[in-house]
């Protein structure tokens, strides 16, 4: 799957905040780390949606060569 950097470092923040979530006793903390997480991973997609937007359209299907799409 093609991520992009900013994706990725929203899908590492996910990851950060959804052990903090599964470390605390704190309800409260942890609706907030889970709501971070949903958020961060969100951006993450956004982040991957723009970056394939940016492909020029002859490279997409070069880039699909090989994947069964």
């Amino acid at each position: 799957m093609f991520d992009s950097p900013d994706a990725e470092a929203y899908v590492e923040r996910a990851a950060m905040h959804e052990q903090l979530a599964s470390a605390t006793a704190d309800i409260p903390a942890r609706k907030m780390h889970q709501a971070m997480a949903a958020e961060y991973r969100r951006k993450a997609e956004e982040a991957n949606a723009r970056a394939i937007q940016s492909i020029p359209r002859g490279m997409t299907s070069t880039l699909l060569v090989g994947t069964g799409l």
